[in-house]
This record gives C-alpha cells, structure tokens and sequence, in this order.
C-alpha cells in the first residue's frame, strides 16, 4: 500500500514538473510580432523573452529619403519592470545609421511606448558636435489597422546600413522630436566617442566615433562580425 502511495506521488511529481517546464518554455519563446505605428511609419515589434527590438516595415517618405528601409533596425534592447532600455537609430544618407542609448516605459495597458534619449548631432565628417533630447513614440495599431501591413512580413528585407558617400553636409534624419542639450562624451584622447550597449567589446560602425557595444567579449565579437571584416575594441565606458 505504502509502495502504491508513493508510485502515486512520484508520478504527480513528474507531471507537475513537466507542466511547470511547459510553462517555463511558453514564457520565453518567441511570439508573433506585433504592429505599431511611429510618427507615420509603420514599424513591427519583436519580444523573445525580455529581448526587444522594432523594425521598420513601411517606412514614411521621409524616412525613405534618409535611408530607413523595410527591415531597418530602429530599436534593440529589453524590457525590465515595465520599462524599456537599450539602442535606438537615427539615419543619414551621408553617415548611415547612428545609434544612441534610450529608456522609457509601457503606457496606457501595452498600447503606447515612449523612448527618450540624447541624439547626438553631426557635422559634414560624420562626427557630433552637440546633442539633443529625442523622444520616440510608439502606438500599437489594432488588429484592423494592421491588417494590411502583417499580410507583407514575409517581404520584409533584413536591415541595412547605408554606406557613407561623398563629402557632402548631410542631417541626420529620424523621426524623433528634438531640443538642443548637452555635449556628447569624450575620450580621453578628446574626440568625441558615441557608445551603444554596455558589453565590454564593442564593434566599429560605418560612422567614425560610434560603437556597437553588446558583446561580453572580444572572441564573441570577432565571430558576430567576421564576415562583415568589422574591427572589434573594448568599450571606453567599461575600464577594459
């Protein structure tokens, strides 16, 4: 009778442990990416545990003219307590993407995101010279709204990083909402450096003075990036 009880009870146990992995796995796999509306362009969201990123799926006009695309990378980073935080991008035809750190929270019951950062400005070489507050505004688009544009995800092209061309002034296009502020960091050298992530190697970007940092080490980095033959640095920030 005892051997029974205990047959029972080990067999609960294993049921209820492979019901709590189930669960564990729901919780962190991947979902179906949402859609969301940013300043006229449509953009897709996509979750993968904490992970977040949106991309562009049907840039504005004046997105198009700066060099977004369907697929371009706008956000990349994770969510904590309601709160976002990690890389957004802005564009130039001239210097192609420029990334900068923003944060912000989850409003009006997952509907609404808001993302605030200190965009860096840049001179005819691509370099900043100031910075500025952006604010970047997403509305998640109702099913109806959307309808149309989650019929083209499998069109959507992988992002792009526009190369830089010939020396001419060029402003960095975005969709974000800009007043002057502060100066951007300096090395110790006395250029001016822009950092994105906070892993302790970083990758250089097609624009001089900023840097991809989300790698936790060098050998991690060179192998992301071998076949883009991109040089890997430890983050400036990080005391490497």
């Amino acid at each position: 009778m005892i051997r029974a009880e205990l047959a029972v009870a080990a067999i609960a146990l294993i049921a209820s442990g492979a019901v709590a992995s189930a669960q564990a796995q729901t919780q962190t796999a991947s979902v179906e990416p949402t859609i969301w509306d940013h300043n006229g362009s449509v953009v897709y969201l996509v979750a993968n545990g904490q992970s977040r990123e949106f991309h562009y799926q049907k840039p504005r006009a004046g997105m198009l003219e700066v060099g977004a695309r369907p697929g371009s990378l706008l956000f990349r980073g994770e969510i904590d307590n309601g709160q976002y935080s990690g890389t957004a991008y802005i564009f130039s035809p001239h210097c192609g993407q420029i990334p900068f750190q923003v944060k912000g929270p989850i409003l009006d019951d997952d509907e609404r995101i808001t993302l605030t950062g200190q965009a860096p400005r840049l001179g005819r070489n691509c370099r900043a010279y100031d910075s500025s507050t952006s604010n970047l505004e997403f509305r998640r688009l109702k099913p109806n709204d959307g309808a149309q544009s989650q019929e083209q995800f499998t069109a959507v092209k992988a992002p792009r990083v526009e190369e830089p061309k010939s020396e001419v002034p060029s402003t960095a296009g975005s969709e974000l909402a800009s007043t002057p502020t502060a100066q951007p960091p300096a090395t110790s050298q006395g250029a001016s450096v822009y950092v994105a992530g906070k892993g302790k190697y970083c990758k250089e970007t097609a624009v001089r003075g900023y840097l991809d940092c989300f790698y936790a080490s060098l050998d991690a980095c060179e192998k992301s990036n071998k076949s883009a033959n991109t040089r890997c640095v430890p983050n400036p920030n990080s005391g490497t």
